[in-house]
């Protein structure tokens, strides 16, 4: 491009700035200023070009910042009754100042209080919409969710209690179905994170292409398919709350080794970017997995196995705490659609039995289908289950668990025979241990000595 072409194309740029501005050299001679300026003080391009600044403005500061080199940024210039906000730049050849810089960035200071509330206002929107987000990702379940009154369920709550005032790590093992996510949601309810989001994700239910993506976001244009603003992963919606990673055990290898650096870093980078993000936020983490036995393996990673196996929760399943069966049974009716009869539903004894004697192999998940199920085969005037209205896989497989000899030796034999006429004491007495120690003859330190080994 030539000179003078590049000369017109700057000036042309310059001229529709909104920004007024003046350019003078070193003794004070204006050798240029664009039309904003020119409007703003009523001069002439061209014609005033050449003239002293003090001409029109005696008190200029211009010549003070030619002589001392130092820039004044932000500085308040007031004229005809406004205050103008100014910059004086001062551009050096070497060691001296050779021209200066006048640029008045808001004719009345009006404009930038207009936008100062326009950024507050804008701020507070941003802040609402994150609260918003937070509520949406809020946990729902509390620890008096948790429905249990056996040893086990209380030295559970005991424990997730200890752990929510931490920030390490806590991984939860357990079957399918035992209530991981209640444990997890209900830690974070007693946190310190409890005003911030909770977000959980089932890394068993994440295709292997897409984890990645989900986790850490992607810019504009990353991949066929991506939107063109691009995504923000789940590591930044959960903003110093908690994450909650269900199915660990499921997550690919490659992913362990990437969640593993995002932990000791604290920082990502989305797919298709270049800077880092810092990222805070509490991790829980469960699996129904031998996960020690994955570790062995190969398939599951040593060195994050050992960064998330911090605090150990382990929920024992249904089978064994069945004192907690009726109690949740009747705490799932009690929350089911009413209409059921003009009293409260209630189960039969013979159902209750059934209950207490099934294995729940599904544990509390199966269990609150099971109830559901009855509750849907009640007629309108009846409010009592009976067995009658349990699913008839229930009775065959209840059948099945008890017509199946089982050879074992003696000494195992006594032992499960013990648990069984301790278990059916507890279900004669609805799950009151001081009743229990009575009838077996035991002290309840005894009792509970031997509760600890069901």
């Amino acid at each position: 491009m030539a000179e003078d072409d590049f000369r017109d194309m700057l000036e042309l740029l310059l001229d529709n700035t909104h920004e007024g501005l003046v350019i003078c050299d070193a003794a004070g001679k204006i050798l240029y200023f664009n039309r904003s300026y020119a409007e703003m003080y009523n001069m002439k391009q061209g014609s005033d070009f050449g003239r002293d600044i003090r001409e029109f403005f005696p008190r200029a500061r211009i010549p003070v910042i030619a002589r001392t080199g130092v820039a004044e940024h932000g500085v308040i210039h007031k004229w005809k009754g406004k205050d103008l906000v100014v910059n004086r730049i001062p551009i050096k050849q070497g060691s001296k100042v050779k021209w200066v810089i006048a640029q008045v960035l808001f004719r009345d200071i009006k404009e930038l209080k207009n936008m100062n509330e326009k950024v507050a206002n804008l701020k507070i929107k941003v802040e609402s919409m994150g609260a918003e987000l937070r509520k949406f990702l809020q946990a729902k379940y509390s620890i008096n969710d948790i429905i249990g009154d056996s040893y086990q369920a209380k030295q559970l709550k005991k424990q997730a209690a200890k752990y929510a005032s931490s920030s390490l790590p806590i991984l939860i093992l357990g079957e399918s179905g035992t209530g991981k996510e209640l444990f997890a949601q209900a830690i974070h309810r007693m946190s310190p994170r409890s005003e911030r989001s909770f977000l959980a994700i089932n890394c068993a239910a994440i295709p292997k292409e897409l984890m990645e993506s989900e986790l850490f976001g992607y810019e504009s244009g990353t991949f066929t398919g991506a939107t063109q603003k691009g995504k923000i992963g789940k590591f930044e919606m959960v903003e110093g709350g908690t994450f909650f990673l269900d199915e660990i055990g499921d997550m690919p290898l490659e992913m362990q080794a990437k969640l593993l650096r995002v932990l000791e870093e604290k920082q990502i980078t989305r797919l298709g970017g270049s800077k880092t993000i810092p990222v805070e936020f509490s991790l829980i983490a469960s699996t129904n997995r031998n996960i020690e036995d994955m570790v062995e393996k190969g398939t599951f990673r040593s060195d994050l196995f050992y960064r998330i196996n911090v605090f150990v929760l382990k929920i024992p399943p249904l089978r064994d705490r069945r004192e907690d069966v009726l109690l949740i049974a009747r705490s799932i009716v009690a929350s089911s659609l009413p209409g059921h009869g003009t009293g409260k539903v209630v189960f039969s004894r013979e159902a209750e039995s059934l209950l207490m004697q099934y294995g729940w192999p599904g544990n509390m998940r199966e269990l609150r289908n099971v109830v559901n199920f009855a509750m849907h085969n009640l007629l309108p005037h009846e409010n009592v289950i009976e067995p009658k209205h349990l699913p008839p896989s229930l009775f065959a497989r209840v059948e099945d668990h008890y017509s199946k000899p089982v050879l074992l030796p003696l000494k195992r034999g006594v032992e499960n025979r013990e648990k069984e006429i301790i278990r059916e004491t507890l279900r004669s007495t609805y799950g009151n241990k001081v009743a229990a120690a009575k009838l077996l003859g035991v002290s309840r330190s005894v009792l509970y000595d031997k509760l600890k080994k069901i």
